[in-house]
């Protein structure tokens, strides 16, 4: 399974470089993912990054938490903490940089993704929130 991970508002190739830096050196998700910057495809006549994306490739065993608070110390770390959004299977969540609820937040759309991809059937052995609901 693929999950991009992009910067909808990077000014240069630092800011995903950072993140990208930052996942791979994370002990939970840098194990259990290959990590790597997403080339952006050329338009003829554009200028741009050369990058558009952090992309994961990662197993059905892989630990949606551990890639939502990892993401969130990135953004913590990171004083911009811009605008991002998360992809996966052309289904996209962003998280304004006014966010405050952090890891959660991140792990509540990383497991609406995953819903959808897989029809409402949550993996087997992955704890759930349960508290995302209105009620």
């Amino acid at each position: 399974m693929r999950i991009q991970v992009r910067l909808d508002e990077a000014e240069s190739d630092l800011e995903l470089r950072s993140l990208c830096e930052w996942l791979t050196d994370d002990p939970a998700v840098g194990r259990s993912a290959d990590v790597s910057l997403r080339a952006r495809e050329n338009r003829p006549g554009k200028m741009g990054l050369g990058f558009d994306a952090v992309q994961l490739i990662v197993d059905s065993a892989f630990q949606l938490s551990s890639l939502a608070i990892a993401i969130d110390g990135w953004r913590r770390a990171y004083a911009a903490r811009p605008k991002m959004t998360v992809e996966r299977n052309g289904v996209r969540v962003s998280f304004a940089t006014a966010d405050t609820d952090g890891a959660r937040s991140i792990l509540r759309a990383l497991e609406e993704l995953e819903q959808l991809e897989t029809g409402g059937q949550p993996r087997t052995g992955e704890a759930r929130d349960g508290g995302t609901g209105g009620g």
